[in-house]
């Protein structure tokens, strides 16, 4: 069971955030329709939803829905830092309170202000403690981004000794699928393998996770045909549709193969979808229109994403965001709205180089180049 983040407006049209626990997003969508809400909006995909059967998971119970929304779309870690440590107020807040009426009454050098001084003290030490894995762990997708394979290799191998010093609840498999990432882009593909395969035996993971995770590791190595293999293969294990619209993005922005794409979006086009889920799955539908010379179609499309996309602010979203902006830029260009597209090119233009994606780099430089021919 989980528990997904939704929005929606109850019987008397009131705007709910809240949270509902269900087995998938489509058990989510048909009870909260049999609670009486509409225009609802599940908000996580199973992936981002708290695991009520992992008791590390079930900590993020203490946020609220709302609160975890808000800290959601937040790009900036210091932001999301200060919400975390905000939310502790019912701890902090009365010794605040006790320090205030300590120093009034006795002084503030007084044993009785100086001790909630200490408590505060031991708490914000405590708080700097449990957060450095968040930390830690943001640093490396931001290294991750900007494809410094060896700075995510030194933070993953610092949280796993962290982990093992201090017994925090960091998920294992996720620092061995970051440093199998991190191998395989710096060329060690096979190291890269063998480490995750420990993965494969976990039957504490969703059907379908290590394939899924598989795929990551041949992405970073540049093996897309591979990416292919083993989304299909975890599609074949879990037919869902973020499988499927993970397979469908790799066929038409990878492998040039837009009908198969095409084929496999029709499979889930009445499909219940998170907010997540439909970044990802706007996205690529406008990959697909943008092929077929459907440039104002996917013009829409795009715009659609990367609105939605606002309301995400890890930096695992980041790279969707530059996919997003640089195909919209060339939906612009085909629509002959050079202009409008300049800003796009400029901003995604050093992730692109540094992704040594050159084949998005030529399709970038031969649109600019035509805006200016027109010129």
């Amino acid at each position: 069971m989980y528990a997904f983040k939704f929005t929606a407006k109850d019987s008397r049209g009131r705007v709910v955030t809240d949270r509902v626990e269900a087995s998938s997003i489509e058990d989510a969508y048909d009870k909260l329709e049999k609670q009486a809400y509409r225009d609802i909006r599940v908000i996580d995909s199973k992936e981002t939803a708290i695991n009520l059967d992992n008791a590390d998971s079930r900590l993020q119970l203490r946020l609220s829905a709302d609160h975890a929304l808000q800290l959601q779309k937040q790009s900036s870690l210091l932001v999301r830092l200060g919400m975390l440590y905000a939310n502790n107020a019912g701890i902090w807040g009365p010794l605040l309170v006790w320090w205030a009426i300590a120093t009034a009454v006795s002084g503030s050098h007084s044993v009785a202000a100086l001790i909630p001084v200490l408590l505060f003290i031991v708490h914000l030490i405590w708080f700097l403690w449990a957060t450095t894995p968040l930390v830690l762990y943001n640093r490396a997708l931001e290294a991750g981004h900007w494809r410094r394979w060896a700075e995510v290799e030194r933070t993953m191998h610092f949280i796993a000794r962290w982990k093992s010093w201090f017994k925090t609840p960091f998920p294992e498999h996720e620092i061995i699928i970051r440093l199998a990432i991190a191998e395989a882009g710096q060329g060690r593909l096979e190291a890269a393998l063998a480490r995750a395969a420990v993965v494969k035996s976990d039957d504490t993971l969703a059907p379908g996770f290590y394939e899924g995770r598989l795929a990551s590791i041949y992405f970073a190595a540049g093996k897309f045909q591979e990416v292919a293999i083993t989304q299909q293969a975890a599609r074949k294990i879990n037919p869902s549709a973020a499988n499927t619209v993970d397979l469908a993005t790799t066929l038409v922005r990878r492998l040039d193969n837009t009908k198969g794409a095409a084929l496999l979006m029709a499979e889930i086009e009445d499909a219940k979808l998170s907010d997540l889920q439909r970044v990802i799955v706007m996205y690529c539908q406008g990959l697909i229109r943008l092929k077929n010379d459907e440039a104002k179609e996917a013009l829409d499309l795009f715009t659609q994403s990367l609105e939605l996309s606002k309301d995400f602010g890890s930096p695992s979203m980041k790279y969707f965001v530059v996919e997003i902006q640089v195909h919209l830029a060339l939906a612009l260009c085909a629509c002959q709205r050079h202009q409008e597209a300049a800003p796009l090119f400029s901003a995604a233009r050093p992730f692109i180089e540094i992704w040594k994606d050159t084949d998005l780099l030529r399709l970038c430089d031969q649109a600019q180049a035509g805006g200016k021919r027109n010129n």
